[in-house]
């Protein structure tokens, strides 16, 4: 009796670690019990893809306490051959970084008419650099609305769904903190969907907190008809809903104490206004400008100046009203006023890369360095401040764990902040 259950065991285990190329790893009764372990999913590729595969349908077949399934490649899938569900189902895929942080994904999956969406839901998770390179696989473009792009927009890290039959539902992220480099940590976040049919990052949707330390969960990122095979890469991104036009770009810039906005459109279709909107807080947002749309395909310009009073630092974004009575928000833009000291310096440690946020006068020369405990000098270096806020970036992947000093200086202003590397 103990060599038969001696036999069927190493059977179990080998599968368990038969996680390679083609690999198909099954539990007992075809559910999964994760009690403390971690099952790393590896060496799968787009074009070469890996399967934990789970045969049950039902929601308890995959059953975690601790531990957590690791992908973190694009190709290493949790395949989990869901059932048809007849009203909301929710399936929780308990992904988690290294031994470290859990970040489940939980797919709400709903009915769809009267079609039977039994099937195979593919999902995986990995982290990126924070330039989001290289892109998920059928991705073409991470730049968005308001100047938005992978660096300072978007969460280091992608999701990847593919489903056979069509999924209708949400879905919920959760992320590190440390993969939130963005301009805006604070948040809020959403979900983007990129669409292959339209190469272009369809609505955001959902909602979740910005942090820098922990984990954090966006939920209720609308699932877009996923189905037929067919890949969709998601992230989480502090912009909002794409507006109903191409946005090439909106900046704003000084003129002398004066605060010029510009935007630019390749086409806009079925617009009735424009509206350029500022506000202090991201919450409370006033429409300073109204913008009649040329709703032509050829590429439109737009300029507003004004004089600014406030000095404290400022946001703005633009509304798009449709002529069928919707509206569209479009991704946010920070500006410190240009009536305002050159007086704001924030740096901060993430993914191998120092982050600086500086505001000095425009045309001022700077110069920066970076001590160590000791005071020695460990990144040194200058740049030509421009109109406004600038990020930089440097990597500093090469320095150790410590507390360390960042000083930057021009003629009349100086700052010092603290930075804790720590991975």
């Amino acid at each position: 009796m103990f060599k038969k259950f001696a036999s069927s065991f190493r059977k179990f285990l080998a599968l368990l670690l038969l996680v390679g190329n083609g690999a198909i790893v099954q539990a007992q009764n075809n559910a999964l019990v994760i009690n403390g372990a971690y099952i790393n999913v590896s060496g799968g590729t787009w074009a070469s893809p890996v399967y934990l595969v789970v045969n049950n349908g039902t929601p308890a077949a995959i059953t975690r306490t601790t531990g957590a399934i690791i992908s973190e490649s694009e190709g290493s899938y949790v395949r989990w051959i869901t059932a048809h569900v007849a009203a909301p189902t929710a399936y929780v895929f308990p992904f988690g970084f290294s031994n470290t942080d859990y970040l489940p994904v939980t797919v709400h999956k709903t009915l769809v008419g009267v079609v039977n969406n039994a099937g195979a839901i593919d999902m995986s998770t990995w982290a990126s650099p924070n330039t989001n390179l290289a892109y998920a696989n059928t991705v073409t473009a991470m730049t968005g609305l308001g100047g938005a792009t992978a660096v300072n927009s978007v969460i280091d890290r992608w999701w990847q769904l593919i489903s056979l039959t069509t999924v209708s539902g949400t879905a919920d992220f959760t992320y590190r903190g440390v993969e939130n480099t963005t301009a805006y940590p604070a948040g809020p976040f959403s979900g983007q969907e990129w669409d292959i049919p339209s190469t272009a990052w369809l609505t955001a949707t959902g909602t979740g907190p910005g942090v820098v330390a922990g984990t954090a969960t966006v939920t209720g990122v609308v699932m877009n008809e996923v189905g037929l095979g067919v890949s969709s890469p998601y992230i989480l991104s502090a912009t909002v809903a794409p507006l109903p036009i191409e946005l090439v770009s909106f900046t704003a810039t000084c003129k002398g104490t004066q605060t010029e906005i510009k935007w630019t459109d390749a086409s806009e279709t079925n617009v009735s206004t424009i509206e350029l909107q500022k506000s202090d807080d991201m919450n409370t947002w006033t429409t300073i400008y109204e913008a009649a749309p040329s709703n032509q395909s050829t590429t439109t310009n737009y300029v507003y100046t004004y004089q600014e009073t406030e000095t404290n630092s400022l946001y703005y974004r633009l509304k798009t009203n449709n002529l069928d009575g919707g509206a569209d928000i479009s991704g946010v833009l920070y500006h410190q006023p240009c009536n305002s000291p050159a007086n704001t310096l924030s740096a901060f440690y993430s993914n191998s890369t120092l982050n600086v946020l500086s505001h000095f006068s425009a045309d001022d020369k700077v110069t920066y360095k970076l001590y160590d405990i000791q005071g020695k000098v460990v990144l040194t270096g200058e740049y030509i401040a421009g109109s406004g806020t600038q990020l930089l970036t440097f990597p500093v992947d090469e320095l150790d764990n410590a507390i360390y000093i960042f000083r930057a200086e021009s003629s009349t202003t100086n700052y010092n902040q603290k930075i804790i590397i720590a991975r």
